[in-house]
């Protein structure tokens, strides 16, 4: 959905110690409790990563656009308020360090791991990449640094390969990698109370307690690739361009119907992604029979929105014409994105 949004219950990345709430490391004082939340915090960052990884890589010969992918997810110390519990919890080498790496990626091909720092891109140190802040205005500053690092690192991509400098336990060295050609769109956790999911044509984002909620890696693919679709099929520009309102009124008349109509296309071309990837589709049918016999009000009831009996009916017919098919390479032709690429 472009905006999937359930108020449902709370969940709190904050796990209880067995005993005490601070401890002490190398003589620094720390929360126990805080060191857990980043640590989960850190492990759905894994687990997204290598789900959106796994999607993108796998259909990139359907996608009409394609990008370079390494493979690696980074993060900024700045971006945690307490980076002292940060550092020690996620142990980052350096201020921008690995926070994810694909399975079978350009980057865990050269053996790359969680909390390497990365000291420089083609040669070029970190802390001389300088933040464009009219073009990231909209980022708060403390990660403005980190997205420009990231754009330095999608160009020396764009290039052929990139050499990376690596610190890991004191020692440094120069890491070449060849990106992998993908399928755009990039993925994040994002922390919430809510369970919501949304894509936004370039980036897509699934909260921490849906993440939570889903019982398989196959169910949070089903999540992600709902979303992945509408970002490959440009539902967001599409919609903008015929002007649907999203806020009240977006739930009567034109507004409602291109919305559902968009909501629809996501759901058939999720399974054929899902099925690409090694994913089972049938996830997506388990997740939303077992989501909607527990919260089948909502904005799933909403005009914009066909009711999880009929999504599920949707599933079963687009998982019927793939077993009618003959794949290639294992892999099925998404019938949306070849009319798609038509276009």
């Amino acid at each position: 959905m472009l905006r999937f949004l359930c108020l449902l219950s709370v969940f709190t990345l904050v796990a209880q110690p067995e005993s005490g709430t601070a401890q002490s490391v190398e003589g620094q004082a720390i929360d126990s409790q805080a060191v857990q939340a980043l640590q989960s915090l850190q492990r759905l960052d894994q687990r997204m990563h290598a789900t959106g990884y796994r999607l993108v890589a796998a259909n990139a010969e359907f996608c009409k656009e394609t990008v370079p992918h390494l493979g690696i997810l980074l993060h900024d110390l700045q971006q945690y308020g307490d980076q002292d519990t940060a550092r020690i919890a996620l142990g980052f080498s350096s201020p921008i360090a690995i926070n994810a790496v694909a399975p079978d990626s350009p980057a865990a091909v050269a053996e790359l791991a969680v909390g390497d720092g990365l000291t420089a891109i083609d040669g070029i140190a970190v802390q001389d990449i300088a933040a464009d802040t009219e073009k990231l205005s909209n980022e708060k500053p403390e990660y403005r640094q980190i997205a420009a690092v990231k754009a330095k690192l999608i160009e020396a991509a764009v290039d052929g390969e990139a050499v990376l400098t690596i610190q890991r336990g004191g020692i440094s060295q120069q890491v070449i990698l060849a990106p992998r050609t993908t399928c755009p769109s990039q993925f994040q956790i994002r922390v919430s109370t809510k369970r919501e999911a949304s894509a936004d044509g370039k980036i897509v984002s699934i909260s921490s307690t849906l993440a939570e909620y889903v019982r398989s890696d196959d169910e949070l693919a089903a999540i992600a690739a709902h979303e992945l679709a509408h970002n490959l099929l440009k539902h967001r520009e599409r919609l903008n361009a015929q002007k649907v309102n999203r806020g009240f009124f977006g739930q009567f008349g034109k507004s409602a119907k291109r919305i559902k109509a968009a909501e629809i296309e996501a759901d058939r071309l999720s399974v054929w992604l899902m099925a690409n990837a090694g994913y089972d589709p049938q996830a997506a049918i388990r997740f939303w029979t077992r989501y909607g016999k527990q919260h089948g009000k909502g904005i799933f009831s909403a005009s914009t929105h066909y009711r999880w009996k009929k999504r599920v009916k949707l599933f079963d017919e687009e998982i019927a014409k793939m077993k009618q098919m003959e794949p290639v390479a294992g892999k099925f032709a998404p019938p949306l994105l070849a009319a798609n690429a038509a276009k």
